[in-house]
């Protein structure tokens, strides 16, 4: 599932290309695409308005209309990207928008779990998710209030989205093997010089990720399909088997939260 950096990646690539055209159009291809609102009402809402922005919010692009907001998740499989013609084939296109500069934004979605939501401001949303981890607000006076106060298992604790939001399985794992602090470590166990670290780690791989357009592990695609190339830095997920780039110990891969979990043994004791 594409986390912040995929998404972050999606609308850097988006924005400037669609910022201030109108919505001229929609087209409905897989009818499940649409989660909180029904097509006649969404046609509605959002045909011939202007998209003012495009930003991210969680794991969600968002396009900021002049009276409400389009959300959209890609969930597994999905990509939004943009094309000068109609898609040649529907088989895994899910919806299209056709836009005043007569261009097409395609929402394509193999498994078909992605799609749009339309809400007429962000409140509710807002509080249903945690802090990001790219803002200001995401700072070490933050961590040491919100980790050392709870006793979880850092992964756990890490993939609440009402906790942190935006990261997933790739990245909790990066930031965990950077940290040496085992995914089953108690957050209440942690120490200041631990937070320090995972301050530092998380803003720096997450950066680095969007700067390398994420990860590309077997679905994420962006702008004209083109794939994320961060794949080539990890240093934990996906790499069971192979040596720890740290220690040499060989990486193994556990359950924790109930998601495959990749770790040094030698490096992150618990």
């Amino acid at each position: 599932m594409p986390e912040l950096p995929e998404v972050q990646t999606v609308v850097n690539s988006l924005n400037p290309k669609l910022k201030n055209l109108e919505i001229i159009d929609f087209k409905l291809i897989w009818k499940n695409a649409l989660h909180n609102i029904d097509l006649k009402n969404f046609v509605k809402k959002t045909l011939n308005k202007k998209i003012f922005d495009i930003f991210r919010f969680s794991k969600y692009i968002v396009f900021k209309l002049e009276d409400g907001f389009i959300l959209c998740h890609l969930r597994m499989t999905g990509s939004l990207f943009l094309r000068k013609t109609a898609p040649e084939s529907l088989k895994h296109v899910s919806a299209f928008f056709i836009l005043s500069n007569k261009k097409y934004l395609i929402f394509e979605d193999v498994r078909k779990f992605g799609g749009f939501k339309f809400l007429p401001n962000l409140n509710k949303i807002r509080l249903k998710y945690g802090i990001d981890p790219t803002s200001k607000g995401f700072n070490l006076k933050w961590l040491e209030k919100n980790i050392l106060s709870k006793s979880r298992q850092m992964k756990h604790l890490l993939f609440d989205q009402s906790f942190i939001a935006g990261l997933g399985n790739i990245y909790i794992d990066e930031i965990l093997w950077k940290t040496k602090i085992h995914p089953q470590r108690l957050s209440n166990s942690l120490d200041k010089e631990n937070l320090s670290k995972i301050l530092t780690a998380t803003k720096n791989i997450l950066y680095k990720s969007i700067k390398h357009h994420g990860t590309t592990i077997k679905d994420f695609k962006y702008d004209q399909m083109r794939t994320g190339t961060y794949r080539y830095n990890l240093k934990a997920y996906g790499r069971d088997g192979r040596k720890c780039k740290r220690c040499e110990d060989k990486i193994v891969k556990i359950k924790v939260a109930s998601r495959g979990t990749h770790l040094c043994p030698t490096c992150q004791k618990i």
